[in-house]
C-alpha cells in the first residue's frame, strides 16, 4: 500500500513539474514571439522611410559613405570594433550602421553624490538605400526630458535628449565627414564631425574632431584621439586623449584614459580603465569652504577615477546587464574618495550587431 502511495505521489509531482515547465516554455515562447515581431516592425519601418528618401535622392552617386570607409577590412581593427560593438561605446554607436531600438535601465550610486536611477531609449535608423547617406538617431529619450520637451519647458536637473539626423559625405583625402542637424531638449543645434583612421605599426589611430553650436550652450568644440594595439585574441589595449572649449565656461577641459578590454568568453566581456580629468580654469568651492565669495580656481588633474566594467549577455542574445564599480578622487571633495557602484540593464529590438 505504501509502494502504491509512493507511486501516487511521484506521478503527480512530475505531472505538476511537467505542467510548470510547460506554463514557462509557453511564456519563454511568448517573450520570443514578441520581440521578433516588435524587431521586425523596427526595420519595417525603417525600410520604409529608406525606401521614400532614397525616392527623393539621385542615384548617380555611387561613391561609399563615411562609415564604409573605415578600415575594417583589417582584421584586426575588425576585432577591435566588434569589441566596441559589444561593450556599446559612444565611438562605435558613432559610426554603426546598425538599425535598433535600445530601452536601458540605468541606475548609479554614489558615496559622495546623489544616486539616479532612470529609463533610457536610443534608437538609430541608418538609411542604407539612400548610400548610406543619413542616419535618424535618438539619444537618452526619457520619461522626464520626453515630459519636459513636450510641455516646452525642460528642466535643469533632467539630462536632456538628443534627435536628429545625422548625414555623412563621401571620404576626401581620408578624412570622413558627418553632419547634423537635431534638437537637445528644447534647444536646435548643429553639428559637424571629422575623423581620419590609419593603422602605423600594430596601432590603430583614429583622431577624431567636432564642432556643435546650438542655442542654449552657443559654440563648443571637442577633440578626441583613441589609439588602440590588439594585445592577444579578444583583448586590445586603448589610450584615449581628450579636449574640449565652450564658449559659455572658462578654460579648457582635457583628460586621459587608459583602458583595457577583454572578452574571456562568447557574450562576456569586461574592461579595466585609469582616467585623468582637468580643466586649466576649474572652479571649486571645497566642503571646508562653502563661502561662495572664496571660491577658488584651479589650473590642474581636478579628478581621477578608477573602474571596471563587467557585461554580459544572459537568457537572451538581445538582454544584457553591466556592472561597474568605481572610485574617483575629485577636488571638490578634497580628493576624498567617492565610491560608486553603476549598474544597467539593456533590452535590444531590431539589428544591433
Amino acid at each position: 500500500m505504501l509502494r502504491k502511495n509512493f507511486l501516487a505521489l511521484s506521478f503527480l509531482l512530475s505531472l505538476c513539474n511537467a505542467d510548470n515547465n510547460q506554463k514557462a516554455e509557453t511564456k519563454s515562447h511568448y517573450i520570443d514571439e514578441a520581440h521578433v515581431n516588435f524587431s521586425n516592425k523596427i526595420l519595417e519601418w525603417s525600410t520604409l522611410i529608406d525606401t521614400k528618401l532614397s525616392q527623393w535622392l539621385s542615384d548617380s552617386d555611387n561613391n561609399t559613405s563615411a562609415i564604409e570607409s573605415k578600415i575594417s577590412n583589417n582584421s584586426i581593427s575588425s576585432e577591435i570594433e566588434s569589441m566596441d560593438s559589444f561593450f556599446q561605446n559612444k565611438k562605435f554607436l558613432d559610426e554603426s550602421d546598425n538599425t535598433y531600438v535600445r530601452l536601458r535601465l540605468d541606475s548609479n550610486f554614489q558615496s559622495k553624490e546623489s544616486n539616479n536611477l532612470g529609463l533610457k531609449l536610443s534608437a538609430q535608423l541608418p538609411l542604407s538605400k539612400s548610400k548610406k547617406k543619413f542616419k535618424i538617431f535618438i539619444d537618452d529619450l526619457t520619461e522626464d526630458n520626453a515630459k519636459d520637451l513636450l510641455q516646452d519647458s525642460l528642466k535643469e536637473k533632467y539630462s536632456s535628449s538628443d534627435i536628429g539626423i545625422h548625414y555623412f559625405t563621401p571620404p576626401s583625402h581620408g578624412i570622413a565627414s558627418r553632419y547634423s542637424l537635431g534638437i537637445s531638449g528644447i534647444d536646435p543645434f548643429v553639428r559637424a564631425r571629422y575623423t581620419m583612421p590609419m593603422k602605423i605599426d600594430s596601432w590603430l589611430i583614429d583622431p577624431i574632431q567636432s564642432f556643435q553650436y546650438s542655442s542654449e550652450n552657443e559654440f563648443e568644440e571637442e577633440t578626441d584621439i583613441y589609439f588602440d594595439k590588439k594585445l592577444k585574441e579578444l583583448s586590445f589595449f586603448r589610450i584615449q586623449l581628450h579636449r574640449k572649449t565652450e564658449s559659455e565656461i572658462e578654460g579648457m577641459d582635457y583628460g586621459l584614459a587608459l583602458q583595457y578590454y577583454a572578452s574571456p568568453k562568447k557574450d562576456t566581456g569586461f574592461s579595466l580603465s585609469q582616467s585623468f580629468e582637468g580643466n586649466t580654469e576649474y572652479h571649486y568651492v571645497s566642503d571646508k569652504n562653502l563661502d561662495s565669495k572664496k571660491i577658488k580656481t584651479f589650473r590642474g588633474i581636478n579628478n581621477y577615477t578608477t573602474s571596471l566594467r563587467w557585461r554580459e549577455s544572459v537568457w537572451r542574445k538581445w538582454f544584457f546587464y553591466e556592472v561597474g564599480p568605481a572610485v574617483n578622487f575629485h577636488r571638490q571633495y578634497d580628493y576624498k574618495p567617492n565610491y560608486s557602484v553603476h549598474f544597467m540593464v539593456d533590452f535590444y529590438f531590431g539589428n544591433r550587431r
